[in-house]
């Protein structure tokens, strides 16, 4: 994610918050985003800190963060608002050098035009790919996949960095800079699933929840009164 575009997605967030709130101060402000979204007040002040007030040594915010401020400005993600917004800037980018410049740059625009093309219609004859869940990851598929398996369009970041995971006393729940949960939990009756990243279930599609101190305690204990724990 790039520093320039998340600075952006910060004002903007906090241009709509003053819209909406009585009180402009930082706390308020905060307060009132965090009603909407699942980043705590605490988290979206640091945001305010290293973004508006431009204070150094604040960490980077995770991708979940980054996303829930963007659910915030009626985005559906991160990669929607870029595409929605600068994409149609950088169209209109090509517009005015376009007409800035000779016929020689039109030439080498038409070709590439071309290219592309021509590269589009090759790919027509290759298999769409998307992705199934099997047991604890995702796996690339034909999007013709058999009815009884539940495919999903491919994305490689997800494809990558979603898996299902078990934890124990190594497990890093949070980021050791900025203290953002590094593990999402499902939880159904005394059944707890664990996550590497947030988004929805693989299998019934209910939203993840971001790991808590007390879910983190509650799941692996420092302790135990099992017999076997104590030292003969």
């Amino acid at each position: 994610m790039k520093e320039a575009i998340i600075k952006e997605i910060v004002e903007k967030v906090f241009q709509k918050a003053e819209k909406e709130c009585s009180k402009d101060s930082k706390h308020a402000l905060s307060n009132l985003i965090a009603e909407s979204i699942s980043p705590s007040a605490k988290t979206i002040e640091r945001l305010y800190d290293k973004y508006l007030d431009k204070k150094e040594g604040i960490g980077e915010q995770n991708e979940h963060t980054i996303n829930e401020l963007c659910k915030y400005l009626n985005y559906e993600s991160y990669a929607a608002y870029v595409k929605q917004n600068f994409s149609d800037k950088k169209s209109a980018d090509v517009i005015t050098v376009g007409r800035r410049k000779n016929w020689k740059i039109a030439a080498v625009v038409s070709l590439i035009v071309v290219v592309g093309l021509i590269l589009g219609l090759s790919e027509k004859n290759k298999e769409t790919l998307c992705m199934t869940w099997k047991a604890d990851h995702y796996e690339k598929v034909a999007c013709s996949v058999s009815f009884k398996e539940k495919v999903v369009p491919l994305d490689e970041v997800r494809l990558q960095n979603f898996k299902k995971v078990d934890v124990n006393l190594t497990t890093d729940f949070f980021d050791e800079t900025t203290g953002q949960p590094l593990i999402w939990y499902y939880k159904s009756g005394n059944s707890v699933e664990y996550y590497t990243a947030p988004g929805l279930h693989p299998v019934n599609g209910k939203t993840l929840k971001a790991i808590t101190e007390y879910m983190a305690n509650k799941t692996v204990p420092v302790h135990t009164f099992d017999e076997s724990s104590f030292t003969q």
